[in-house]
């Protein structure tokens, strides 16, 4: 009887646990508009339309880092195969 009950609360406790681990996935990126927009333009800039708001780029971390982005995940050369 006494060890059902600890093969149970051994059990029991891998289970509480096991619940309270977080998982690796990591928590979804929420672009601003403004990353968004500078992306759409990068991406234009790209595909060979130079496509850039400098008063943006110039003055908006946001757009400047989506601009980046944009270009670089568009880019045709570097696309891997």
């Amino acid at each position: 009887m006494t060890k059902t009950i600890n093969v149970s609360l051994i059990a029991a406790t891998s289970l509480l646990f096991t619940a309270c681990t977080s998982s690796n996935t990591p928590a979804p990126v929420v672009q601003s508009p403004s990353f968004k927009l500078g992306a759409q333009d990068g991406c234009t800039t790209a595909s060979g339309a130079y496509t850039k708001s400098s008063e943006a780029f110039n003055n908006d971390k946001e757009y400047q880092n989506g601009w980046y982005a944009g270009r670089k995940n568009c880019n045709p050369s570097q696309v891997q195969s």
